[in-house]
């Protein structure tokens, strides 16, 4: 039996949901990059005798496989079909969009103190303005999508910069902003799962990243040692699937969280952001 599938990594799917509704077309520097993070991803990933598709494959070169994406947006989507590919079911568009925004993330409840998700200036700019809570320095202010650390600014609190400002108001104009103490990172976590349509849910093991200093990945490796934090991990996680199934998504999905130092104390934030999607990380703690 031919077990072999098509698969699309289109890893700008963040940058494709936030402009859902308008024409999107990758910048040749985002296709720069995705070829290099497709070639780290794809030997984790793909399965014996998959086969890659992307924007130079040849029509039909998938034909009678079924296609499977990092996320299947319309643009992956298209790309499976095109290569003649039958996609597997996915959510609808507007189902991705609405649990990839950190947005969704924030109506889960707020893990660092005085964190909001702001639609309105006047709500940006008085916590801007205010200090952050005891033993944090600033503020950090995330778009409402965005992938790789990119769409991110640290801000002293007091008074903001014009291009400060620019930004906020660029980032409320979108889709809104998530506002949060910046935190002193010590260590990053994830778990990852795949979510059925019924509800049901299979986790994989918690696995511990590395990213750079503007939150691009770099590395997900195995725990190497015990993990003190591990079932504040997994009720998070749990907590999650159930709000995604609610939502209406099924498939692979991702908690990423972190410990982080405030004044001399170690404490854990168990769900900075979630990924309803793949992830670079994805196969070292879960097996498709």
């Amino acid at each position: 039996m031919d077990t072999r599938r098509a698969w699309a990594l289109n890893l700008d799917a963040d940058l494709e949901l936030a402009a859902l509704g308008s024409a999107y077309a990758p910048p040749d520097r985002v296709l720069r990059v995705m070829r290099a993070r497709r070639a780290e991803l794809a030997p984790r990933l793909l399965g014996p005798g998959d086969l890659l598709v992307d924007e130079s494959s040849p029509p039909g070169c998938a034909k009678g496989l079924p296609g499977r994406a990092f996320c299947p947006t319309p643009r992956a989507l298209a790309l499976l079909e095109r290569a003649g590919a039958a996609p597997e079911p996915a959510p609808p568009a507007s189902v991705l969009r609405e649990v990839n925004g950190r947005a969704f993330c924030s109506r889960l409840g707020a893990t660092l103190p005085a964190a909001l998700f702001v639609r309105t200036e006047a709500e940006a700019f008085a916590l801007l303005r205010s200090a952050p809570p005891a033993g944090f320095e600033a503020w950090r202010v995330k778009r409402a999508f965005g992938m790789a650390g990119r769409g991110q600014r640290v801000l002293a609190p007091g008074s903001l910069s014009a291009a400060d400002a620019a930004f906020v108001r660029a980032g409320l104009e979108r889709d809104g902003l998530c506002i949060e103490p910046s935190a002193c990172i010590v260590g990053e976590y994830a778990v990852h799962g795949v979510l059925a349509p019924d509800g049901s849910v299979r986790f994989g093991a918690v696995v511990q990243q590395r990213c750079d200093r503007r939150g691009a990945w770099l590395a997900t490796e195995p725990l190497a040692g015990p993990f003190p934090f591990g079932e504040a991990l997994a009720e998070s996680a749990r907590r999650v699937a159930a709000a995604l199934h609610a939502a209406g998504y099924f498939g692979p999905f991702g908690v990423d969280a972190y410990t982080h130092r405030v004044g001399a104390e170690v404490c854990f934030n168990p769900r900075s952001e979630i990924n309803a999607r793949y992830s670079m990380g994805f196969a070292v703690g879960f097996r498709c």
